[in-house]
C-alpha cells in the first residue's frame, strides 16, 4: 500500500513530536482523527482534550490507556482493531505503510 491509498482506509500514525499530543492518531477515511493517550502523555478524555487543543486541532475522541504505553501494549492493540485500524504509518521504523497484524506482532516482538 502506498501512503497516497491511506486516504481509502482507518490508520495509525505514532506521534513522535517532542511535545506530542499523545500516543498516536487513528485517522478515519471520513476525516475524523482519534487520539490515543496513556498516563505518561495526553489527555484523559474530550473534556480535557479541549482544554489542551485549539478546536481546529480537537480530535474527534480520545481512547486512553491508562498507565503506561509499554506495559499495556494489548489493549493498545485492541483499541486499533476497535476502531478498524488496517495500516500504520511509522516512519521512524519503516519505510511505506505497514498493516496492523505487522505493525502488532513487531510490537509484541
Amino acid at each position: 500500500m502506498k501512503e497516497s491509498d491511506l486516504k481509502t482506509t482507518t490508520w495509525y500514525n505514532p506521534d513522535y513530536r517532542s511535545w506530542p499530543s499523545g500516543i498516536g492518531f487513528i485517522h478515519k477515511p471520513d476525516g475524523t482523527e482519534i487520539l490515543i493517550s496513556d498516563s505518561e502523555c495526553g489527555p484523559k478524555n474530550m473534556e480535557e482534550a479541549k482544554k489542551e487543543f485549539n478546536p481546529e486541532y480537537l480530535p474527534s475522541a480520545v481512547e486512553h490507556i491508562p498507565g503506561e504505553f509499554w506495559e499495556n501494549r494489548e489493549m493498545f492493540g485492541n483499541i486499533l482493531k476497535k476502531h478498524g485500524v488496517t495500516h500504520v504509518l511509522d516512519y521512524e521504523y519503516y519505510t511505506s505503510p505497514v498493516t496492523i497484524e505487522k505493525y502488532l506482532n513487531e510490537l509484541v516482538d
